[in-house]
């Protein structure tokens, strides 16, 4: 019985001897095999144009898994040089450093028997990207796809999931003028999930880069503007590739000085900006268009955020007009091109404050719980042909109670920047607007209901006109400060009285007469915005309305 035993052991031992020493030579055997073909497949794939280099290869039979140290995927220039010059150079370039690829659960029989590469995962540690979009190559081969290009070498490709943790990504576009444009981002985390190479797969609309699942995302970005007034922060961006969509928590223009820092650093007056935007998603971005440098998005939404806009009008103006910086001009100027089909925005918070250089008080207004609907927003002359028109509907609550919607028309591709506005403001007490009215103009509203503001605009970037229609009642004002009127000096209370008394309509339409209409026309300040050149052409319709014919002399 021992002995039987004893035979038993030594035979067991014998095989086991055997099995590794199989297994230590085809490790060996197959690691010479797989580094010789994994050189192979990027040279003839690539025409030769790139090179892949690595430093150890560790082979598991058992465990089926692969580690690759020190990976690079580089581009030969000589050949793409060559390559450009017979018109047959790909319009993208890339360049690949990882620290480790770790592959698991592959079955290695498998691959050196059938040539079918079938994994459970592939983990690239700390890759290091290099991307460059050249648009001024021009390739004229017939087009092949990835697996036409593989299947010559392998038959199948399956993989379970690819992640790349903490990637490091450099895209350049080289426009046709050789211009440049480039993009750097980090700590980008990019998962592919049941990727699959095969004849059926080429041709499946539903998948992107033969993955059923391709997502990145990125904890955090931040890009400081070129003027150094700000930064610009991004955080929690999420991208489902095959869903075309984009979701991004926080959208942030941070000032980087306080409002009086920002005085002292600009030296004329300027907009200082403070934009937050909360819950973006955006559907329908193709993965092209975006390594492309393209925005093209069928549909947009923003839930959340503030708009607070601060000036100092005691600054200098600055020199020069702001002529050709209409919104729909900056965006026929914009380089990227832009498509947005429609854009929906709710529960935005939005101010203005504007310094008075006489007095040094700041006026404020405020729009509560804005949001609206943006349509066509497009420099894409394809479509500017198709559709000449980008809208906007806007609606918010204008102080505490004034209920505010707004319609814009903006004429795209219009040299002028021609433009259209109407809207309606209903139910306000206008004693709401005094902490704008009393320190930018002096005057304290101590009563006016303000049944319906409507109002009908057109212009361009040189002047408006219009409509102006305000229903009210119980109008009287106080002013602040003393007057002078034909060569007298007269106290801000006679002037309040006389005001009341015989400057102004204490209503609108007055008791037995007809609805007061006013028809606005304002010249534009050229050095002043679009909504400054919208706002005054409705104020102007305003003291038409309230104003009699005397009212101009009495408040001087």
């Amino acid at each position: 019985m021992k002995k039987s035993w004893k035979i038993i052991f030594i035979a067991a031992g014998a095989l086991i001897g055997i099995l590794a020493i199989g297994g230590w030579y085809l490790s060996v055997h197959w690691k010479k095999l797989l580094d010789a073909e994994l050189r192979k497949y990027v040279a003839e794939g690539s025409d030769s144009l790139y090179t892949l280099a690595y430093g150890k290869i560790n082979l598991n039979l058992l465990t089926g898994s692969v580690a690759i140290d020190n990976v690079a995927f580089l581009p030969d220039s000589a050949v793409y040089e060559r390559l450009l010059a017979e018109q047959r150079a790909p319009e993208v370039l890339y360049n690949a450093k990882l620290g480790r690829i770790q592959v698991t659960g592959l079955k290695i029989w498998r691959y050196f028997l059938d040539k079918e590469v079938d994994a459970t995962s592939f983990r690239l540690r700390d890759p290091e990207l290099t991307i460059v979009h050249d648009m001024r190559a021009n390739d004229t081969t017939p087009k092949r796809s990835f697996y036409e290009t593989m299947s010559t070498n392998i038959k199948h490709f399956r993989i379970g999931e690819i992640e790349l943790a903490n990637t490091s990504l450099l895209f350049t576009q080289i426009r046709k003028d050789s211009s440049r444009k480039i993009t750097k981002l980090g700590n980008l985390d990019v998962v592919l999930r049941n990727l699959a190479i095969d004849s059926i797969t080429q041709n499946d609309l539903t998948r992107v880069l033969y993955a059923q699942d391709f997502r990145v995302d990125l904890k955090k970005w931040e890009y400081r503007t070129p003027d150094s007034l700000y930064w610009l922060r991004v955080n929690n961006i999420s991208y489902n590739a095959v869903a075309r969509q984009i979701s991004i928590g926080r959208l942030e223009l941070d000032p980087r000085y306080s409002k009086a820092q920002f005085d002292k650093v600009i030296d004329t007056q300027k907009d200082r900006f403070h934009l937050v935007f909360n819950n973006i998603v955006a559907d329908g971005i193709h993965l092209g268009h975006i390594l492309q440098q393209q925005a093209i998005i069928r549909k947009a939404s923003i839930d959340g955020g503030e708009l607070h806009v601060y000036r100092n009008r005691g600054l200098p103006m600055p020199p020069g007009d702001k002529y050709g910086q209409f919104p729909n001009q900056l965006l026929m100027k914009l380089e990227m091109p832009l498509r947005i089909d429609t854009l929906k925005a709710q529960g935005v918070a939005v101010s203005y404050s504007e310094v008075n250089p006489k007095n040094g008080q700041t006026g404020k207004i405020e729009f509560q719980n804005a949001g609206g609907t943006f349509r066509n927003i497009t420099n894409l002359d394809s479509l500017v042909k198709q559709n000449p028109h980008c809208t906007v509907d806007l609606h918010a609550i204008l102080m505490r109670s004034g209920k505010l919607k707004a319609h814009f028309d903006f004429a795209l591709g219009s040299a002028a920047g021609a433009f259209a506005v109407s809207g309606k403001l209903n139910d306000m007490d206008g004693r709401e607007m005094n902490p704008a009215t009393r320190p930018l103009g002096e005057v304290a509203i101590r009563s006016i209901r303000i049944q319906e503001l409507d109002f009908n605009i057109k212009g361009h970037e040189r002047a408006a006109s219009g409509t102006v229609t305000l229903r009210y009642d119980d109008l009287k004002i106080e002013v602040l400060k003393d007057v002078e009127a034909k060569g007298k000096k007269r106290k801000k209370g006679l002037v309040s009285l006389l005001a009341n008394l015989m400057a102004l309509h204490n209503e609108n339409p007055s008791p037995g007469q007809p609805l007061r209409v006013a028809h606005p026309r304002f010249t534009r300040d050229p050095q002043k915005s679009f909504f400054n050149l919208v706002w005054k052409t409705i104020f102007t319709g305003i003291k038409e309305s309230v104003l009699t014919d005397i009212g101009s002399n009495a408040l001087g």
